[in-house]
């Protein structure tokens, strides 16, 4: 029996994401957001390949490359094709990034879940989970109010460092590109007047940024003689890590930075957030108890490794001695062709595999190139195999034909 009606708390680009991959499988979706506009705060610039692949397979390519073109075109200099970076160590391979801000994508998003049919409903502040809905998912957040009216645990470890992202306007010279120092770490743009800054001497004592602290903090960091003139936007942030030991409790589930939050190296928990998306809104639109418990079961393990990674990379990032050893070492390593592939496989997630019960290597893994716009499975021919594949892309069975 499918699932009659589904609420989601939350309208950033995880929570759309889902209300798209719900109303798509004829699920009547609310989403109820608190906020009464889109919040203009600098986040997330980019998503990685494999999330440009599942959303080209839902038909939102042309989408994603036009606004994408619109954001290079205000870049302050071109930027040759990226694939991220690992500690700030510019080495990894495989697919390219796609430079489009969470604004951009979330007005993508938006646009196509109402044109699916799901309700948006903004200025609304959830109080209690008695929504009149047969199941509520919690998109609010790494501060949740869905998690934390639920009863989730939410383990892990505390903030150990501030930092800051903001785009300025700036009096003085400073270096392009990403930086180490003896204080910390920065970096300056692409985007004109963006910068990133993190000093690791503790967690932020306030979340409010003003020109002032944010001065402050860059002219420490960077040891450059610079003014902020203006702050268009700025937001402060740590390495808080912490994941639900469970994503379902009941008739309540969790996805994106509600069910899970790290430090923002390497770019990773946009993508984790929408990835977490695409598998659970096809399971939880069938009412499939079982398989909507899988859901845990392939995302769990997914999301502990990129909180493990990025703690490491904070680690590898700190300014004292050892520390920067350590980079220095691991940065020789990345010049290995094997450690290379398997750290960028890990960082933009197309090793993903997820288990389904059949010993053919290619079994659980995603296949690029596949239009899924209906939001169904289908099945094809792979390597001369007959292939089985799922609503999100990800094959389920494989074998002769």
């Amino acid at each position: 029996m499918k699932a009659s009606d589904v609420t989601v708390v939350g309208a950033g680009p995880v929570g759309l994401m889902l209300a798209c991959e719900l109303a798509l499988q004829g699920v009547r979706t609310t989403v109820l957001e608190r906020l009464t506009t889109q919040s203009g705060t600098i986040k997330a610039q980019m998503i990685s390949g494999r999330t440009r692949e599942m959303l080209a397979m839902r038909g939102l390519g042309p989408a994603i490359d036009a606004a994408s073109v619109e954001e290079v075109a205000r870049l302050a200099w071109p930027v040759r094709r990226s694939t991220g970076h690992f500690a700030g160590l510019f080495k990894l391979d495989g697919l390219p990034l796609t430079m489009l801000t969470q604004q951009a994508l979330e007005r993508i998003l938006e646009a196509r879940a109402l044109d699916l049919g799901a309700r948006i409903r903004r200025g609304v502040e959830v109080t209690d989970l008695d929504l009149g809905s047969e199941y509520v998912v919690g998109c609010d957040g790494g501060r949740s109010t869905v998690r934390g009216l639920a009863g989730f645990d939410f383990p892990g470890t505390g903030p150990t460092l501030t930092g800051h992202q903001a785009v300025v306007d700036l009096d003085g010279d400073l270096p392009n590109g990403w930086h180490r120092t003896a204080t910390g770490v920065y970096a300056s743009g692409p985007l004109q007047g963006r910068i990133m800054l993190i000093e690791y001497d503790g967690p932020p004592a306030t979340r409010e940024v003003t020109r002032d602290t944010l001065e402050a903090a860059l002219r420490r960091v960077s040891g450059h003689d610079v003014r902020i003139r203006h702050v268009h936007t700025a937001t402060v942030w740590t390495d808080n890590t912490r994941q639900a030991t469970t994503y379902r409790r009941g008739n309540v589930l969790l996805a994106g930075d509600a069910a899970h939050v790290h430090s923002p190296f390497g770019g990773q928990g946009l993508n984790l957030g929408l990835q977490d998306a695409f598998n659970l809104g096809w399971k939880l639109a069938t009412g499939d108890s079982a398989l909507i418990d899988t859901y845990t079961t392939e995302r769990h393990p997914v999301a502990d490794r990129v909180l493990r990674n990025t703690l490491a990379q904070v680690a590898l990032t700190r300014p004292d001695p050892r520390s920067r050893e350590l980079h220095s070492l691991v940065s020789d390593l990345l010049d290995l062709p094997e450690v290379k592939t398997r750290i960028s496989a890990m960082v933009q997630g197309t090793d993903i595999r997820y288990e389904t019960g059949c010993d053919q290597p290619l079994a659980g893994t995603f296949v690029p190139g596949l239009n899924l716009s209906d939001g169904k499975g289908t099945t094809t021919v792979l390597d001369g195999l007959e292939t089985t594949v799922r609503p999100d892309g990800h094959i389920s069975w494989i074998g002769p034909r």
